[in-house]
């Protein structure tokens, strides 16, 4: 009998196509350790077996039902050999820019979160930070941050109170030295399945099994039931102010904002020739400092 074949996020899982002994009584979405691989696990989904193995360097916590840095998990399987595993290395920036305000990305920024249309300009809200937020210019992923104080309102696309932006993120930070009694999590604010685990002072994304959605109370993969996760939608389709004539130089190809001639709420942002015009909500002004919406005092 053949085996079904499933990517699981740093592996690959087999499902059987019989019930297996071991899910038997077990409840659905029930996880082991493997007894002889501090790196692979197996996992009860509808009654079938599957088989998991984490990607080099990482180790299933069988507690907490997901693979973290070795260093962080206390293996106990039974290992036949000595096995030389390679340290686990995050994936590295790449196809990122900054815009003239910012030297350099922010830890917890992943390259691959973000997908952005090849063509025009879209506001996404950031996945872990209310007051962040991504420019896509061209398929291109910008970094942006609101002034202070304000956050960022994805049915507007823009940065306003806190109040009127709708956002029910915490803001969180790595703390810069690991404890393994006390690892912090974040769960993903668009996909149930996927969180986000702190090691070396940085965030790093990751996915439970096929099945399994993040419990951010009891930070663990579970059912899809008991985690009462909801998925986000990443950003509402508005409908962008329509492109005007050119009345501030935009002759370059980089973005950049330029504050509107005749009035504080207003702004542009020129991009490849073209200005889009912009409106701060009320309350707010352009602030040229920051390059963003700000208060007016």
């Amino acid at each position: 009998m053949n085996p079904l074949a499933a990517t699981l996020f740093v592996g690959i899982v087999s499902v059987a196509m019989a019930f297996d002994e071991e899910c038997i009584g077990k409840r659905n979405g029930a996880t082991f350790a493997d007894e002889y691989s501090c790196s692979k696990y197996r996992v009860c989904l509808g009654g079938y077996l599957s088989h998991g193995e984490c990607m080099s360097g990482l180790s299933w916590d069988n507690f907490r039902r997901l693979c973290l840095p070795a260093a962080l998990v206390s293996c106990t399987a039974k290992l036949t050999t000595t096995v030389q595993t390679t340290p686990y290395v995050p994936p590295t920036d790449d196809g990122i820019i900054l815009d003239e305000n910012h030297n350099s990305l922010p830890d917890d920024f992943e390259t691959g979160e973000y997908t952005c249309p090849q063509q025009g300009v879209l506001s996404i809200p950031h996945r872990r930070s209310c007051s962040q937020y991504i420019l896509c210019f061209d398929g291109t992923a910008v970094l942006q941050r609101c002034a202070p104080g304000l956050h960022f309102n994805a049915a507007q696309s823009q940065c306003t109170l806190p109040s009127l932006a709708s956002c029910d993120l915490q803001e969180h930070v790595c703390p810069e030295k690991d404890d393994p009694l006390k690892l912090v999590f974040v769960a993903d604010r668009f996909d149930c399945s996927k969180y986000y685990y702190c090691y070396n002072g940085k965030f790093h994304p990751h996915s439970c099994a096929p099945g399994l959605h993040w419990d951010p109370l009891n930070n663990w993969c579970t059912t899809i039931a008991e985690s009462k996760c909801q998925n986000f939608t990443p950003y509402m389709e508005v409908n962008e102010p329509t492109l005007v004539p050119k009345k501030v130089s935009c002759m370059d190809d980089h973005a950049r904002w330029v504050k509107h001639p005749k009035s504080e709420r207003h702004y542009y942002l020129c991009y490849k020739g073209k200005s889009l015009l912009k409106r701060c909500d009320d309350g707010l002004i352009w602030d040229e400092t920051t390059h963003s919406c700000n208060y007016e005092n």
